[in-house]
């Protein structure tokens, strides 16, 4: 089959995905129909394809996140029915008052993102302090994959300092550090958060006015019922293990240990620390509780498993090439920048993650954007914080993820998404783009 036709298929093949995630239909059975779109309109070998370059793609996303997301959710399980998490959440909602639930959900998040907790994981460690403020203040659920996505996404890339593995991914390509333009950087976080607290105070009160409350699923409710006149842990004891999280990644990776391994041991020395700190509201079920957190991830790694393989049939399409020629094309009629910025959120979009779009970034239009002398600092900021762009389409397996761990459905949560993840980024690296114009990086 030709090339442009090929071209087509994975389009429909986006399209189709999106739409049925948008309808509610299993995200791992939608990935698997859009593969089939995608590899018949390629002319690849179907079953091949399916078994061969979905599988693996599928298998690799597993192999390497599945202790991550089990031992982050297990680590949150025992947050929740220790009652840890309720002490963190009314010290925050003291603090910050029902007003301000979304905010102090999104600094919560920012910080533990900063910290080294992956964005795929992060809910499983925020999601039970969020989850009784959002019920207090009763604001709907529907606006918490929203935050989650914003504060360690979004907001986290503009932070000068960061190390997450799609900064990695351009600085090497541009051939700089990741600490560069903290400058640019700092303006970008500056008004990162301003837009955050702004639109989401601003949606929580719409929200509010169309009647639209907070909503608990069967879990959330299983939960209150389990609390119910018992006594919480004090805040001291609930929140040293989350201060561990992150002062062992850390120091692990100091000592030289790699970043996942890093990962795997602060959460689950972080984990012990908090059982044996809440053995009291732990005792005669430990382990049937680690166990069922341990478990509870495997529906939602599987959701954005199905999706990475659907990207790795994406990646090895011939007719890939043409979108890469596109924004190769873009380089020679618009200003350098804006161009970067097209072109890495094409990358982002198609394969649905951002890390993907950075690495394609990296490897196929680096050398061409260096040739054109401009400031190599200015042009990693800009993409990095463009890569968050079009990732987060509705296909997007963060999203997905996050969705299913809050027990909502993409179709009412991904309106807040689309203006936190996708407007937000691009609009914060067109103001990148006029900071370098004007040489402030």
């Amino acid at each position: 089959m030709s090339i442009s036709i090929g071209a087509i298929g994975m389009l429909l093949g986006i399209i189709l995905l999106i739409v049925l995630s948008m309808r509610g239909f299993n995200a791992f059975l939608a990935a698997v129909l859009a593969s089939a779109v995608v590899i018949v309109t390629n002319g690849l070998p179907f079953w091949d394809s399916i078994i061969g370059t979905w599988a693996t793609g599928m298998a690799n996303f597993v192999g390497t996140y599945l202790l991550m997301f089990c031992l982050a959710s297990a680590y949150g399980e025992i947050m929740k029915v220790t009652g840890a998490a309720e002490s963190i959440a009314n010290f925050l909602f003291k603090i910050f008052g029902a007003k301000w639930t979304p905010v102090a959900t999104l600094i919560v998040t920012w910080i533990l993102a900063y910290g080294g907790i992956n964005a795929f994981i992060v809910v499983f460690a925020v999601y039970p302090i969020a989850m009784p403020m959002f019920k207090k203040a009763n604001i709907s659920k529907n606006l918490m994959p929203a935050v989650f996505l914003y504060g360690s996404v979004v907001v986290l890339v503009c932070t000068p300092g960061v190390t997450a593995g799609l900064m990695y991914a351009l600085s090497e390509g541009l051939g700089v550090s990741v600490l560069s333009a903290p400058i640019m950087g700092v303006i970008a976080l500056i008004v990162a958060l301003a837009f955050g607290v702004f639109y989401l105070m601003f949606c929580a009160k719409q929200l509010e006015k169309k009647g639209e409350g907070f909503e608990p699923s069967q879990s959330d409710i299983d939960l209150e019922n389990s609390h119910a006149g018992k006594e919480l842990p004090p805040l001291w004891s609930s929140i040293i293990p989350l201060i561990a999280v992150m002062v062992l990644r850390v120091a692990f990776l100091k000592a030289g240990m790699p970043t996942m391994p890093a990962s795997y041991a602060s959460i689950l020395i972080a984990t012990l620390l908090l059982m044996v700190l809440q053995y009291k509201y732990l005792k005669g079920h430990a382990v049937k509780d680690y166990t069922v957190g341990f478990m509870s991830s495997i529906n939602p790694l599987l959701l954005s498993a199905g999706i990475m393989g659907f990207a790795a049939i994406i990646n090895t399409c011939d007719s890939f090439q043409i979108f890469i020629s596109f924004a190769k094309y873009l380089c020679d009629v618009l200003n350098p920048y804006v161009s970067a910025i097209i072109s890495i959120n094409i990358f982002s979009g198609i394969t649905g993650a951002s890390m993907s779009g950075a690495q394609i970034f990296a490897n196929t239009m680096a050398d061409t954007y260096l040739s054109y002398g401009i400031n190599f600092e200015a042009l990693f900021k800009i993409t990095s914080i463009a890569s968050m762009g079009l990732d987060t389409l509705p296909h997007c397996p963060t999203f997905i993820a996050m969705a299913a761990v809050c027990g909502v459905t993409t179709k009412k949560a991904y309106g807040h998404v689309f203006w936190c993840t996708v407007v937000a980024p691009i609009g914060l690296a067109l103001l990148c783009v006029v900071l370098a114009m004007i040489g402030i990086v």
